[in-house]
């Protein structure tokens, strides 16, 4: 437990625009067929240097997350710094999220203890930190971080929202129907998924209340795909829970609550349970 904690005190604060170089773990092309993807950097520094024997030891790392194309709640980029036990698990401390010019939208520390699935990206990383497999050695590399999140999403390939949309949520192959409602009198907003195999037991899930003051807002939704993304609060009945916390929350598909001037909004379903957050959002 103290080498633990070391290592996630030496981690380091945000990153400056000119750290690097950066190793190019996954590289993603986007194509007209495929424009929405994921590239994978490490900092070199904290790759195992080339030659030396496999770690048992706790080592910290960062590595970005840069997406293209699409883009939810402006997450175009995300640090993340990470102590990893060599031995298999990783500790992730600190989890930032900016958006395309750099600004950041928030971070989460949710220190989670897990084991890097094999064959996964996660696991690359560790394997590059802990293992030093020589292939990863031959991965491209950038100067900056700036080079790093160059290419990173701006939002031109987003789904124009709407009222209601047509989306496979339960993975079954099948287009569900989703609609966002607003309900008389409280004007509140409601997200009613409608799955094809199940279309007279709807699912509606109180999704977010009007804001305190000022005119009504309207919010429509667009597909949203199973990622991971830094929330900055769970909600429950329209509202934040209390206390609220910020998360790095693996999502599964659902619908993106959108409105121009607020924080997104997102809803899904695990095993047909429904689960709302809110994004953080640039001041």
């Amino acid at each position: 437990m103290i080498a633990w904690l070391a290592a996630l005190a030496l981690l380091s604060p945000a990153p400056e625009a000119d750290d690097g170089p950066w190793r190019q773990l996954i590289d993603f092309n986007p194509t007209a067929e495929q424009p929405d993807g994921t590239s994978l950097f490490l900092l070199e520094a904290d790759m195992l240097p080339q030659g030396t024997p496999r770690s048992w030891d706790t080592r910290t790392a960062r590595h970005v997350w840069v997406n293209h194309g699409a883009v939810v709640g402006s997450q175009a980029w995300t640090v993340i710094d990470s102590a990893f036990d060599c031995a298999g698990g990783a500790v992730t401390q600190t989890v930032r999220a900016y958006d395309a010019g750099g600004r950041l939208l928030g971070q989460a520390e949710p220190n989670e203890d897990s084991h890097p699935v094999p064959h996964s990206a996660e696991h690359m990383v560790w394997d590059a930190v802990c293992m030093g497999s020589p292939y990863l050695y031959d991965k491209p590399v950038v100067s900056t971080l700036a080079d790093a999140t160059a290419d990173a999403a701006t939002g031109d390939g987003l789904t124009e929202p709407a009222d209601q949309l047509q989306w496979d949520v339960d993975y079954d192959g099948q287009p569900d129907i989703i609609r966002i409602h607003m309900r008389p009198h409280s004007m509140r907003h409601d997200v009613e998924f409608i799955l094809a195999k199940d279309p007279t037991r709807p699912i509606n899930v109180i999704t977010a209340e009007q804001p305190p003051t000022g005119p009504l807002v309207e919010r429509r939704i667009r597909p949203l795909e199973r990622d991971r993304y830094l929330t900055a609060c769970a909600m429950d009945q329209g509202v934040d829970v209390t206390p609220c916390e910020a998360g790095y929350r693996f999502v599964q598909r659902g619908v993106e609550v959108v409105t121009e001037g607020h924080p997104t909004i997102i809803v899904w379903l695990v095993n047909g349970e429904p689960h709302v957050a809110r994004l953080p959002m640039a001041d």
